[in-house]
């Protein structure tokens, strides 16, 4: 947490004294302030915590897929060893669908592809209008390309929240396709207890 938190602090030091040394107006180095570098430090936060996350949920579930069937392989002779292993299995079991359930749901690893790259993007266009390279490289200063920089990270971060967006619907729809199979198969299992005799019938006729 300390390196996340340091490194988050040295950027932030480093960009606004860089900021600050450009030959811009006040109200241009605001902005980049409060847009362009706050919006940096929220997406380079959010890339650590969804990248944590996914590492964390997918371990679980691996390591958890190993152990589960060398624990159902074990032979136990005495009762009370085997009813404890039968429940230590059971659990861990319910630990690994319920951590590929919940990395399903919230969409961790995509996020944090999506924050990464976004995050980068924002960087990378940085350093280009400093040093008046790529898109910037027509402009003789700063005060000229600077348009050209606002508009481009406004399209970066529109783009990354269109993305969320999109995810978040993917996500729901999944959500939705779920739930009518899982009405689907409730439905089904019912018309076929129906249509099943009743058990004391059968009990009378054998």
């Amino acid at each position: 947490m300390a390196k996340k938190n340091s490194y988050q602090e040295y950027i932030k030091k480093e960009f606004t004294e860089l900021i600050n040394k450009l030959d811009l107006s006040d109200l241009q180095k605001q902005f980049m302030k409060s847009r362009w570098l706050d919006q940096t430090l929220w997406l380079e936060n959010q890339a650590g915590k969804t990248k944590q996350w996914s590492t964390r949920l997918r371990l679980m579930t691996i390591v958890g897929g190993v152990i589960i069937p060398a624990l159902v392989s074990l032979n136990f002779n005495k009762n009370e060893v085997a009813r404890y292993v039968g429940w230590a299995t059971f659990g861990l079991s319910q630990m690994v669908a319920i951590s590929a359930a919940v990395e399903e749901y919230f969409g961790f690893k995509d996020k944090h592809i999506l924050y990464r790259q976004t995050a980068e993007s924002l960087k990378s266009e940085m350093w280009k209008f400093v040093q008046l390279t790529g898109s910037y490289q027509q402009y003789s200063d700063h005060k000229q390309g600077y348009s050209t920089f606002a508009f481009r990270v406004e399209k970066f971060i529109q783009q990354d929240v269109q993305t969320i967006v999109e995810l978040a619907k993917e996500s729901a729809n999944h959500d939705k396709q779920e739930e009518e199979k899982s009405i689907a198969s409730a439905s089904s299992v019912s018309e076929n207890s129906k249509i099943l005799p009743p058990v004391s019938s059968i009990t009378k006729k054998s």
